[in-house]
């Protein structure tokens, strides 16, 4: 069904959107991407061509999400004024398309009504969740990482019904949906997962990796967080500091809230990265930049336990992710072993190069357009036992946890009829719960 015309819309994140357009014209398809806002790495969404209706409409989020905010009514007004332009595109959507990939849990107008419309018009419609937007609020650091629980429940538990709501709205009106096995537990119904698919990854050719040439200089490890709470950057310099105290020469590198280019730039000449401390994922967006220069990544989190558990061999990407308490471990590993080092980045590359690049993620999201899917991509949330976030420790965690079922009760953790899920977190919570001081 090549000549189905293909509409990814609407929130583009590390170039998702524009990859996946551009591995689906490869293999023939008519796609085009409407996203809400003008991205800082435009990531060629070709604007010029859009319609004055989509240019309008984005221009409006662009302005709400400006840096540094506008005043507070400007941007009520700018909301409620792309709000009102969101039902315009749709409709021109509706006139030019025959298919909807719908990324991070948005569309258009976010109502009942547009989904029903479009399932009414026979448009085939997938979600593709990218973690925050499916992620159980309590198991993201995004909501309380470094906040007292009495400080950040009222929200927690507040998103929490709110994100369970959306995903089983969601699974109401869609013919499928697309999420990891680390953030799906807020699924009623069957999912794709996430790591069946891919990231679709540019195939822009990057210098290709030199060889390690350790001699005497000290090991280059680069860490480039987005946000340094979340990504446990203050435990992640800890462990440099003690490999450091131990005798290990390390060139340790921190970027924040510099240009794309700078960040190239170290990656194309440090010896690995260290990603985070707290991920649900073996290779997030930075991990897979790092691949491109064959350079392989650190990654801690407790999802590392169950990777083999959910994820076929093949789709496992290559990186030493370690839970959190072996960080240190691992980063020593990587520096004692250069011959160990050059081959988990090679892999990375071989990989995002390979099973992740543009067409082949596509061909896959096209066979998903086909209905064409095998019985290997489904996840069922019965299955799902996994209780670990991303952004928070197992103390947050369990400190969070604590709070809500004695303030709110289990019902606070939308995970009524999921035994799987329920047995982990009954035994959790039939332990006393950490001591933040100790």
């Amino acid at each position: 069904m090549r000549d189905m015309k293909v509409l990814i819309a609407p929130v583009e994140t590390a170039g998702f959107v524009a990859n996946l357009v551009e591995g689906l014209r490869q293999l023939g398809v008519d796609a085009e991407s409407y996203v809400s806002e003008r991205h800082s790495f435009s990531y060629g969404d070709e604007e010029e061509k859009k319609s004055p209706t989509v240019r309008i409409w984005r221009h409006l989020g662009t302005l709400f999400q400006r840096t540094p905010p506008l005043p507070f009514l400007v941007r009520a007004a700018l909301l409620a004024a792309q709000n009102v332009v969101a039902w315009f595109v749709l409709f021109r959507s509706i006139r030019l398309f025959d298919a909807y990939i719908f990324v991070a849990g948005k569309t258009f107008t976010n109502t009942r009504l547009e989904l029903r419309l479009l399932r009414l018009l026979g448009k085939k419609i997938i979600f593709v969740s990218l973690g925050s937007d499916s992620r159980p609020p309590y198991m993201s650091g995004g909501y309380c990482a470094g906040m007292a629980p009495d400080k950040a429940a009222p929200r927690v538990v507040r998103a929490s019904k709110k994100v369970s709501k959306a995903i089983q709205f969601q699974e109401r009106y869609a013919h499928y949906m697309v999420n990891a096995p680390g953030t799906g537990q807020f699924h009623r119904k069957k999912f794709v997962n996430w790591f069946s698919m891919g990231v679709p990854v540019s195939e822009a050719e990057e210098p290709p990796p030199e060889g390690d040439t350790q001699d005497n200089r000290p090991v280059c490890i680069l860490h480039s967080p987005s946000k340094p709470l979340l990504k446990g950057s203050n435990e992640i310099r800890a462990v440099i500091a003690s490999l450091k105290e131990k005798g290990y020469a390390i060139d340790f590198i921190e970027l924040k809230g510099v240009p794309n280019a700078k960040v190239r730039e170290e990656l194309a000449r440090c010896d690995f990265v260290i990603d985070q401390l707290y991920s649900d994922t073996p290779m997030a967006f930075f991990a897979t930049e790092a691949a491109h220069y064959g350079k392989p990544a650190v990654v801690g989190g407790y999802f590392s336990a169950y990777v083999n558990q959910y994820l076929h061999s093949e789709d496992i990407p290559p990186s030493a992710y370690v839970l959190p308490d072996q960080l240190e471990e691992a980063v020593a590993r990587l520096i004692d072993d250069p011959d160990y080092r050059v081959k988990l980045g090679a892999a990375a590359r071989h990989f995002v190069r390979g099973r992740w690049r543009n067409e082949a993620v596509a061909r896959r999201y096209l066979a998903l357009l086909n209905d064409d899917v095998p019985d290997s991509w489904w996840c069922s949330p019965s299955d799902l036992s996994y209780l670990g976030g991303l952004g928070v420790s197992e103390k947050e965690f369990n400190a969070m946890a604590h709070y809500i079922v004695d303030h709110y009760g289990w019902d606070a953790f939308q995970l009524r009829g999921k035994p799987a899920l329920e047995e982990p977190l009954a035994y959790l919570l039939s332990q006393q719960p950490a001591d933040e001081n100790a």
